[in-house]
């Protein structure tokens, strides 16, 4: 019996040391180092509302290579709507180039990028299709890419 209580009383002590050190860990948190949720957020937003209203480059690229490190939808779709924002209001000649580029991710498309010739339009459906003839007709337009470019790749 007294093994037993010297057995419950060693294992309640070693315990609760065990318990002291990780409160120690937690007292060691810089609150002031730590970015919440709330706050990346309140940056995508400022970086967002830039790019909308002023057509901040700076913003832009920020929030750009920030979504291309997410998922697949957000680094395809949200640079899309800001690229495209970027392209036609504000004539950011590379967000002519990030919108194809991730029209092109959306749709399974690669090709190298300084190739217009490895690039197959031949494999989105139709509707996806018609948006990268449209863009890149934009691009033609704006002397960002040759005729002669255009007519490289396949349809």
């Amino acid at each position: 019996m007294k093994l037993k209580i010297v057995y419950i009383l060693l294992l309640s002590f070693f315990s609760c040391q065990k318990n002291k050190h990780i409160q120690d860990n937690k007292a060691n948190i810089n609150s002031e180092e730590v970015i919440t949720i709330n706050q990346i957020t309140t940056i995508k937003d400022t970086l967002a509302y830039n790019i909308r209203k002023k057509g901040d480059r700076d913003s832009y690229d920020e929030l750009f290579y920030s979504m291309m490190e997410s998922t697949k939808e957000e680094s395809t779709d949200s640079v899309m709507v800001y690229s495209k924002i970027m392209a036609e209001k504000y004539h950011y000649e590379k967000a002519y180039f990030d919108y194809f580029q991730a029209l092109c991710r959306k749709y399974n498309i690669s090709y190298d990028y300084g190739d217009y010739s490895t690039l197959n339009l031949s494999k989105m459906d139709n509707t996806a299709k018609k948006k990268a003839i449209y863009w890149l007709n934009k691009m033609i337009k704006n002397n960002l890419i040759t005729k002669q470019q255009y007519d490289s790749i396949k349809k």
